[in-house]
């Protein structure tokens, strides 16, 4: 079975070879306070930062998920309040989870068929005074893009600002600079198996962890600084996720080549459905607000479930509507493990579904 489902969604290849070496080697048996395992995490970390081009100032942590880090972010950062801007289903879940977190969290919902920094003008005036804004990049639900670029957020000078990138961190280059969290997980546009989150962080949100010095609960931004300068996790681990992350590093492109391609393939889906006569059209409908690496289209409900249940019965699964979008859209994974090979594969199988109705 083919998986082009916005993840969890194909694994590479490779991983298969490098989960035996990894068992064979002894990798899945060290224990992560030994020298090992310090070893292979420094490597990762140096690979990563070199392989994406993160500043050198910024620090990379492992966690179990996105999800998680998000209450990490909110229990480590937020001073008095957050901001949630959202057009989507997670980031509308983000949110909900941090107005139960803190009642003085702001959740303002955007059209996700217009940029954000032209919305502005129905945020509430206190919003504006939030210590930490979190924003989505990548809106899997939809398949939006949101520009991160701090000069269109009214921000305060000191207010932190958090990225929820799940869908975008290793297909797409990022601006590391104008956040101060990014946080995403591993199998999506990494192509691995689901088990391990990431979390960049800047020297100010460092600082502002510092300067609220909690640690009364595990996850803690301070805790996991503490054992990432020892080149070790807080907790135990997913050795595995962290040495398939190593190695398939080790063997991609630099992330701006990776970039290039993801948009290169983008352009050809747009190409592709351009020319389909079908009764399908993306559902953000400005070009510059879809997100290269996941398609969703909008149709009619039965031209949805067609197309899904038979290119299910030809080996190819592919994402259902998510949200508000269950019924009427499609979600299509454009991620870099997804070759041409797979895309070709993919379209004429729509190709057969369009002469066979």
């Amino acid at each position: 079975m083919l998986s082009f489902y916005p993840g969890p969604s194909k694994v590479y290849p490779e991983s298969l070879g490098y989960i035996a070496e990894a068992y064979q080697s002894g990798v899945l048996s060290i224990n992560h306070r030994s020298p090992a395992f310090e070893a292979l995490m420094q490597d990762t970390l140096d690979r990563l930062h070199k392989q994406w081009q993160i500043p050198q100032d910024y620090r990379l942590y492992f966690v179990s998920s996105a999800t998680e880090a998000w209450e990490i972010t909110l229990y480590s950062l937020v001073k008095a309040q957050s901001l949630h801007a959202h057009s989507g289903a997670f980031g509308k879940k983000w949110a909900f989870y941090a107005q139960h977190w803190s009642p003085k969290a702001h959740a303002f919902a955007f059209d996700v068929q217009h940029a954000l920094k032209d919305q502005w003008n129905g945020l509430p005036s206190a919003a504006g005074q939030a210590d930490l804004w979190c924003l989505v990049h990548s809106e899997t639900s939809n398949g939006s893009l949101c520009s991160i670029q701090r000069s269109d957020l009214p921000m305060a000078p000191e207010a932190l600002l958090a990225v929820d990138a799940t869908s975008s961190l290793g297909g797409m280059q990022l601006p590391w600079e104008q956040a101060d969290v990014w946080l995403a997980s591993v199998q999506k546009c990494l192509g691995l198996p689901a088990g391990l989150g990431l979390m960049i962080c800047s020297p100010k949100a460092l600082e502002r962890a510092q300067a609220l010095g909690r640690r009364d609960r595990y996850n803690s931004l301070l805790l996991l600084d503490e054992n990432h300068q020892k080149f070790q996790t807080h907790y135990t681990p997913n050795v595995l996720g962290i040495y398939l992350l190593n190695r398939m590093q080790h063997q991609l492109p630099s992330l701006d080549k990776v970039h290039e391609e993801t948009l290169k393939k983008q352009q050809n889906w747009r190409d592709f459905w351009q020319g389909m006569d079908l009764p399908f059209a993306y559902l953000v409908e400005d070009a510059a607000l879809q997100l290269p690496t996941v398609l969703a289209l909008k149709a009619e409900a039965p031209w949805v479930e067609g197309l899904l249940t038979y290119a299910q019965q030809q080996g190819i699964t592919l994402g259902k509507g998510y949200g508000p979008w269950q019924g009427n859209t499609l979600r299509i994974a454009n991620f870099p493990q997804h070759t041409w090979d797979d895309i070709e594969q993919l379209q004429t199988i729509i190709q057969q579904y369009r002469h066979e109705i």
